[in-house]
Formats: C-alpha cells, sequence, structure tokens
C-alpha cells in the first residue's frame, strides 16, 4: 500500500484520518442490518472533532441499501456488485460535509461507444515511438513527481513509492509511458483494500506532462494498468480461491480524467436518486478555476489549498466490459508489451 499520507484506499477498520480534513472508514465486514449501519455511521459523525468531512464505506445487500436511501443517512455514491460479480448487493458510500457544499464541475456522461479496443491503442502509442513500462528507476523521481505533485505529492512521498514499486509491494500498481529517450511523460497508478470478501482497487493519478497531451498517452497507461490488475486478480490461477476484485476510479468532474476513464471501459453506475458524487473530497490543482468556499479553519500548509477542492464521480470497470475489452490473450498480449 501507498504510504498512509498518499493512500487512496485507506485501511479497513475503525475511522482513520486522510488528507484535506477527512475522517474516513472502511466497514470490514459486510453489514446486513440497517440498524447496525446507521449506527456506524451516526458513531462515524459523532467522532468528526473538527474534521471537513466524514466519509463512510461498507458493502450491504441491496435491501439495506434500499433502507439506506430512504432514510435520511447522506448517500453519496454506490457500486451495485450486479455490475461486477451479479451479486445482490452494493458497496455503499455515505459522505457529509460540514461547510457549503455547491456542485462543481460537469455531470459526467461516459461515452460508451469505444472506437478502437485498448491493445489496438495500446499499440498505436508504441508506433509513435513510445514504451509502456511497469517499473521505476531513481532517476524518474523527478518526472514523476511533476507528474502527480498536482495530487498533493511531495518529493518524499514519490520516492517511497518508487522503492514500493521496486520491492514488489502486494496491492500497489503502476503503468507508465516513456518517450523516445526513456524519460517517463505519463503514469497512473492503483492500490488495493481487502474487505467483506472484496478486494476493491482504486485506480488513480492519471496524468501527462505538459507538451504530451493528446496523444494517447494516458489512456495507453490505464489501459496497460487494467491488464496488470487482471492478470493478477480477475484471471489468476487460482482466481476460484481469491478475493472478488473490484476495479475503481474517481473522476474529477472540473477535470478530463473521465475520458480517460471512458475510453478504459469504466461507467459510472446509474442508480435513482443518488448523486455518485464524492462531494469536495480531495484537492487537485487542474487548471479550473477554484471553488467558492471559505476553509481557513481546515487548512494545512502542508497541502494542497482547500480551495481546489472538487468532486469526484464514483465509476466501475463492468464484467461485460472486462469481458469484451480485455479478454485473457489481449492481457496476456498487452503485458508482453512492457518494456
Amino acid at each position: 500500500m501507498a504510504s498512509s499520507e498518499y493512500t487512496s484506499t485507506g485501511i479497513p477498520g475503525g475511522p482513520e484520518v486522510r488528507t484535506f480534513g477527512r475522517l474516513y472508514q472502511t466497514v470490514p465486514d459486510s453489514v446486513n442490518d440497517f440498524q447496525i449501519l446507521s449506527e456506524k455511521f451516526a458513531s462515524l459523525r459523532s467522532s468528526a472533532n473538527g474534521h471537513r468531512r466524514i466519509v463512510m464505506r461498507a458493502l450491504s445487500p441491496n435491501e439495506i441499501l434500499n433502507e439506506a436511501i430512504a432514510s435520511d443517512l447522506p448517500v453519496e455514491a454506490v457500486i451495485p456488485m450486479s455490475f461486477v460479480t451479479g451479486h445482490d448487493s452494493s458497496i455503499i458510500f455515505f459522505g457529509e460535509n460540514f461547510h457549503p457544499s455547491p456542485r462543481q464541475g460537469t455531470d459526467i456522461v461516459l461515452n460508451t461507444t469505444i472506437e478502437k479496443k485498448p491493445l489496438e491503442k495500446i499499440e498505436s502509442v508504441i508506433k509513435k515511438g513510445f514504451t509502456l513500462s511497469n517499473k521505476l528507476i531513481e532517476s524518474d523521481r523527478e518526472n514523476l513527481f511533476n507528474l502527480w505533485n498536482r495530487f498533493g505529492w511531495t518529493i518524499e512521498g514519490i520516492v517511497d513509492f518508487i522503492n514500493k514499486i521496486h520491492s514488489g509491494e502486494k496491492n500497489l500498481w503502476f503503468s507508465g509511458v516513456r518517450d523516445q529517450t526513456g524519460q517517463l511523460v505519463s503514469a497512473s497508478q492503483a492500490e488495493a483494500i481487502e474487505f467483506a470478501g472484496i478486494k476493491y482497487i482504486e485506480t488513480t493519478e492519471y496524468s501527462t506532462l505538459d507538451g504530451f497531451e493528446k496523444l494517447g498517452l494516458c489512456t495507453a497507461s490505464v489501459e496497460a494498468l487494467i491488464a496488470q490488475l487482471l492478470q493478477e486478480t480477475y484471471y489468476a490461477n487460482n482466481a476460484v480461491n481469491t478475493l472478488l476484485p473490484v476495479i475503481t476510479a474517481e473522476f474529477n468532474t472540473s477535470s478530463t480524467s473521465s475520458a480517460v476513464g471512458a475510453n478504459a471501459g469504466f461507467i459510472i453506475p446509474k442508480q435513482g436518486g443518488i448523486p455518485q458524487i464524492l462531494s469536495y473530497n480531495v484537492a487537485v490543482v487542474d487548471g479550473s478555476p477554484p471553488n467558492q468556499v471559505a476553509f481557513e479553519q481546515w487548512e494545512d500548509e502542508k497541502e494542497i489549498p482547500l480551495r481546489f477542492l472538487r468532486d469526484f464521480a464514483v465509476a466501475v470497470l463492468p464484467r461485460e466490459n472486462i469481458e469484451n475489452l480485455y479478454p485473457p490473450d489481449v492481457v496476456n498480449k498487452i503485458i508482453s508489451l512492457y518494456n
């Protein structure tokens, strides 16, 4: 797992303090009783202790989800397990901000028409002289910092991440694209958290250096990242004995990350009455105007200013797209293209 300062997934169990004034909790076991679910969120709320935002993530049967929607619990987003496993349950995100939170960005409508399949797009990028890389070396730190400092990474965090990838840390993956000189110019990563019988994998930190945009590099990076994830989970030889993989992403509604995600096969599940938005979740320097909310009491000089907090749409890679876009032979071919 990435160092706690930069983790996207966190750890299951009790509430944990996260970046940007958040208190976050992932419930380790499936919650099959609405009263218990409600009490867990009430307990998290009572522990807020001056935090800007609280978030709770839990897996529950859909009948419990329906009770939560009908109640006053703040359901921000859901991932129906029917999209991935066919199970009649959902991952539910509860979120509450203790400040005004007008909606930001635009409503994301993902294009479901994929003109070129992942292998075609990756091969097209390679024909332009670029190469895929799932390895990092010490000399990559400056370029990786330039790619990820917009997400709040420091050079110390980058060095720590490079060391973890080099040592083969469990539940952490990297995918990058290098130019003709071997310089890292586009990157993405993924990390996983295991709870309630699932392996929840979040793909994140999609980024391309200035001057290399609109060449399909970030999409190639993410699609190759997905191939890594599928090879190690969905298509693993011991898949019968492993946790159910759920591959996800959170798309900044003020940026173009959703276009990359849509090209790679992600969808935003539609669930009546649920916004599918994590409100003012994390800050990103994305070139869009800052929000207009006052956050002085929660500012941390070591982090990106909270005026750059953004809304994020929750997305998932559905089983149908896994099987259509990333069958085993395609995954193996993509993996073989990594240098």
